[in-house]
Parts: C-alpha cells; structure tokens; sequence
C-alpha cells in the first residue's frame, strides 16, 4: 500500500521552483516566437532563418505542454513579453541592417538560453513531481538544441556571456550526501564483517563442543572394556 500512496504524493503537487519553471518557459516563449517570426524577414543568412523557425516550432510546442500543466496545478502564467524581452525585440526591430539583426538576435536568444537552461537543470534534479520531471526533460531537449544552434551561426559572442559561477550550497549538500553514502558503505562492510566473525566463532564453540563430546565418549568405552581374564 506504500508504493501507491507515495506514487500519489509525488504527482500531488508542485513547489515553488516547479511553478516558477512554467513560469519561466511561458515567459520565455512570448518573446522568442516573435524574435524567430522576425528572423524569417530580417535575416539574410538562411541559417539564422531556419534557426528562427526551429524556435517559433518549438516554443510553441513548449507553449502548449506548459499552459496545460499549469492549468492542471491552477499556475497563473504572463501573458506579454516582460520590460527587458520587449526591449530585446525593439533591440531587432531597430537593428539597420540584416547583419545587425544577426548578431543581435543571436546573442540575446543564446543569453536567454543559458539562463533558462539552468533552472531547468535545477528542477529537473530535484522535482518531486513526475509531470514536471518529463517536463523538464523535455524543456532540457528543446533548450540545448536551440543553443547548439544559435552558437552553429558562428554570431556568438561568448565574451558577453554571463560567468558560471559555483553553488557552493549544491556543493556541500552533494558532498554531505556522498559522505553519508559512504559511511553507510563503511557501516553495513563492518556489520557485515562483525557478523561473518560471530557466525564463525559460533561454527567453532559447536564443533569443539563436539569434539570434546567424542572424545569423552572414546574414553568412556575404554573405561567400560572387561578386564583381561587370566589363562588357566
């Protein structure tokens, strides 16, 4: 009766940083399918217009997974681009010229993408929820493609990308799991050992035990032969 109870719990509900995911992609998505729409007229480069349509296909296949799930758990979505994406899609709009606009749309869509892609990793670790774990999955997939083929235009300024920096916090968590892992090796080898050598003693006191009783029962028999009667 466990395992059905503790499949129900862990499809149940949704945290915080599983609601701000569907935020997040939702937000995502209202600004990169109008940025890939623009790269269909604005680019010259047939690559970057086929990156375009890759992100207006995807993201709106996104879209849907994404307003499904936060109808079912009840997660208010946006529904426009926020300030800073709405200045991005000015950024290509006003871009002079077609190189322009390629180089703008694409460092600020494999910006995103990074940022993104973090806090999907970060859900996709830690989610108790079954939905959002395939979610994640697949938000994982989408996320890597669309970067691998952003930097594929060979347009990427990497200088501009933000430092990965450590979470010493996952760092110590991780690290004090592997330890308690560890230890729990060590313990269960010793307890192992421990019992093997009982066991081992205990074999022995049985067998000496046994021995002994033999060896008294010989002597016993001994004691018990007749004397030897004188010849007449």
């Amino acid at each position: 009766m466990l395992a059905p109870a503790l499949a129900s719990a862990q499809t149940a509900t949704l945290t915080a940083a599983d609601q701000d995911l569907l935020v997040r992609v939702r937000q995502a998505g209202l600004w990169e399918m109008p940025s890939g729409d623009l790269a269909r007229s604005r680019a010259d480069n047939p690559l970057v217009r086929q990156v375009g349509m890759t992100l207006m296909v995807d993201h709106g296949r996104l879209d849907v997974a994404v307003r499904d799930l936060a109808a079912k758990y009840n997660v208010a979505l946006p529904d426009q681009p926020n300030a800073d994406q709405q200045s991005w899609l000015a950024e290509e709009r006003a871009a002079p010229t077609s190189s322009e606009f390629e180089r703008v749309f694409a460092n600020r869509l494999r910006a995103a993408h990074g940022v993104i892609f973090s806090v999907i990793a970060g859900v996709r670790a830690g989610t108790r929820n079954d939905e959002m774990r395939a979610f994640a999955d697949t938000a994982n997939q989408v996320v890597l493609r669309h970067i691998t083929l952003l930097e594929s235009t060979g347009l990427v300024d990497y200088t501009k990308l933000p430092q990965p920096t450590v979470n010493t916090t996952a760092a110590t968590s991780a690290s004090s799991a592997l330890d308690m892992s560890a230890m729990g090796i060590v313990t269960t080898v010793v307890l192992g050992a421990l019992l093997c050598g009982a066991t081992l003693l205990l074999l022995w006191l049985i067998r000496n035990s046994a021995r002994r009783r033999t060896r008294s029962g010989d002597h016993d028999a001994a004691d018990l032969e007749p004397e030897d009667v004188p010849a007449r």
